[in-house]
């Protein structure tokens, strides 16, 4: 197994350990053990596409939100969350959660925490920890196979994102950028991408 790889955003406060990466897996699964600070919550519904989820809970409370149906879980559950179903989670109470999330295929999943944490180190992104527009609009294009979500309405995405990303990318701004990875960590994760990427005759995903 690689080495461990821990990643702290600064601005949410949430720390993501691997324990499995997709080098280890060669892109068939990915596991990581995720503190969560209380009242944490991602940016906003989304799915998967393509990789099928599971959230263990270790300790704290969080509830999740499965298409239309919300239930709280507790130490010890775990819900599944299918690919293509609209998903969303936050940590509930007045203490932390910790976590164990699983994805499968892995895909570039660990790629995306990275570089989210890594702009937030960086101080650019918003107080949720979202990226600048035209950051978030390339972001949003490379990994759109990998995350997708729910506002806007994905039919304006399909307008604006790809013309925006395009103006991003004049702009110098990247989907990943190397200085936020470990040496050889970029071309190991888009390796393991690409072996479970059928749709896409199993070619990386191109800037």
């Amino acid at each position: 197994m690689a080495d461990e790889r821990s990643i702290a955003n600064p601005v949410t406060g949430e720390v993501w350990t691997a324990m499995v990466r997709s080098q280890d897996s060669g892109g068939a699964h990915i596991k990581g053990r995720g503190l969560l600070p209380p009242g944490t919550r991602p940016p906003g519904v989304h799915r998967h596409p393509h990789q099928d989820e599971r959230v263990t809970v270790v300790r704290g409370r969080v509830c999740v939100q499965v298409d239309k149906e919300v239930r709280e879980y507790g130490a010890g559950e775990s819900v599944f969350l299918p690919r293509g179903v609209w998903h969303d989670f936050w940590v509930v109470g007045d203490d932390a959660a910790e976590t164990i999330g699983e994805a499968e295929p892995a895909l570039g999943l660990e790629m995306i925490l990275v570089t989210l944490a890594g702009l937030a180190q960086e101080g650019k992104t918003d107080k949720k920890g979202r990226p600048r527009p035209l950051q978030g609009a390339v972001i949003g294009t490379f990994y759109g196979e990998v995350a997708q979500f729910r506002t806007p309405p994905p039919s304006v995405q399909r307008l604006l994102l790809p013309p925006l990303a395009a103006l991003g990318r004049r702009l110098g701004l990247r989907p990943y950028y190397d200085r936020h990875f470990q040496p050889g960590e970029v071309d190991a994760i888009l390796d393991a991408w690409a072996a479970n990427r059928p749709w896409a005759g199993n070619r990386r995903p191109t800037v």
